[in-house]
């Protein structure tokens, strides 16, 4: 941009992109709002104002300032004249107000800037009625939880110390990064539920839980199978498909952390991860079972809240401590003891292990043992599954569950086992 502006003669290039993103701001008031203060011509000439005023006055910014108080006092006495008429809406007056800055920011050679915001501007008050309608479906909870997520990644994130502490090099921006990566794929999954609808099969049931907590919806599908014989092999298909999701979800969250370690993993879980899901799909397929089936009760039906604040601090709490233990553990007892931590925690929470052990991977545990014990701590935990599966669910469902989900935990330890 820089360049373009040094080939045109003069300050040609700055009033003509000046023209034309007030003439285009223009163009759109004078369509929405021909009864306002300007149109196509006014916006012109207070974008070219303000252009001038900061281009022929670059040793001082007074007389752009004195310009914009000169143009909101006029603005003002137009909103007044506009309430008295019944007509309190400021949109075209705030419009007017930018036209007139982004006349001086092209001015100061802030062209993308100028080019960028002009275009936002237009879109904004080109999509009036559809932001307004946006506004009156948006729930008040779905806010809420937008808010949670922004609080989490982009107040909270940045302020947090970025550098190790104790000799164990534990570093609070990474446990709160790791905070924020499992809350942005919890959310994800979240707005795919409401994307989705409250409608679906048992099959999607299980796609889109196993990306929040294969666990729970493993113990939710298997507690809703008691209730209805004939739909025993959906429920199968779709334990099965979240464990299989389970399997893409932990890569992804150990690439964010741990590149070489998601590499060394790549091929074994995203097999394992395709083959359960097409494994789900099948028996989800032998059941019969349709896509439009009333949702399900206990929390994978999408009316879950996946970014409380609690939920939050005490994962990081959870984490800071199984990081802790893996690295004392590594160091003290080395690979027996970190695949020992492995076993125990795959058993309960497997996702803070696995991310512990892509925070110790080169920082007192090797490539393969930390690569030995992601695998371990998954595959203990689809036993477990499956246990759960055995408890809650009905027969048929508790038996192939198990079995399906312990195959694929002796599966991934002896083909990781076999290709290292």
């Amino acid at each position: 941009m820089d360049t373009l502006v040094s080939q045109l003669p003069g300050e040609l290039f700055g009033f003509v992109l000046t023209l034309a993103i007030s003439l285009l701001i223009g163009l759109e008031r004078e369509e929405h709002e021909p009864d306002g203060i300007g149109g196509v011509r006014t916006f012109p000439l207070i974008g070219l104002s303000g252009f001038l005023l900061t281009r022929a006055f670059p040793e001082t910014p007074l007389p752009f300032a004195f310009g914009l108080v000169v143009l909101g006092l006029l603005l003002a006495l137009s909103h007044w004249s506009n309430v008295a008429q019944g007509e309190p809406g400021v949109t075209t007056e705030v419009a007017a107000l930018m036209t007139f800055t982004l006349g001086a920011s092209t001015a100061a050679h802030l062209c993308w800037l100028s080019i960028a915001c002009g275009v936002v501007a237009v879109v904004l008050l080109q999509e009036k009625k559809r932001l307004e309608l946006l506004a009156a479906r948006l729930p008040r909870r779905e806010m809420r939880i937008l808010l949670r997520f922004l609080l989490l990644a982009g107040v909270i994130l940045p302020i947090v110390p970025n550098h190790s502490f104790t000799p164990l090099n534990i570093d609070p921006f990474d446990i709160w990064l790791v905070v924020v990566a499992v809350s942005g794929v919890s959310y994800a999954s979240y707005l795919l539920r409401l994307w989705m609808g409250p409608h679906r099969g048992l099959f999607a049931a299980g796609i889109l839980g196993g990306a929040y907590s294969s666990t729970v919806t493993t113990v939710v599908l298997a507690k809703s199978s008691c209730s209805e014989d004939r739909a025993s092999f959906g429920h199968i298909g779709a334990i099965v498909a979240a464990t299989g999701v389970m399997y893409i979800r932990l890569w992804i969250l150990v690439l964010l952390f741990a590149p070489l370690l998601a590499h060394r993993l790549a091929a074994l879980f995203w097999t394992l991860g395709g083959a359960a899901i097409l494994l789900g799909g099948a028996a989800s397929l032998l059941g019969k079972l349709k896509m439009n089936e009333e949702p399900l009760e206990g929390g994978i039906n999408g009316r879950g809240n996946p970014l409380e604040l609690t939920a939050a601090l005490t994962f990081a709490g959870i984490f800071a401590v199984i990081l802790v233990a893996t690295r004392v553990v590594s160091t003290r007892f080395g690979e027996a003891g970190v695949l020992v931590l492995a076993a125990i925690m795959g058993a309960a929470d497997v996702d803070p292990f696995i991310l512990g052990i892509s925070q110790t991977v080169g920082n007192g545990l090797d490539l393969s043992t930390g690569a030995l014990a992601i695998v371990v701590a998954a595959s203990v935990n689809n036993l477990m599954k499956g246990i759960y599966a055995a408890s809650f669910g009905n027969r048929t469902v508790g038996r192939w569950s198990l079995a399906i989900l312990a195959a694929f935990g002796v599966v991934s330890l002896s083909a990781f086992l076999l290709l290292s």
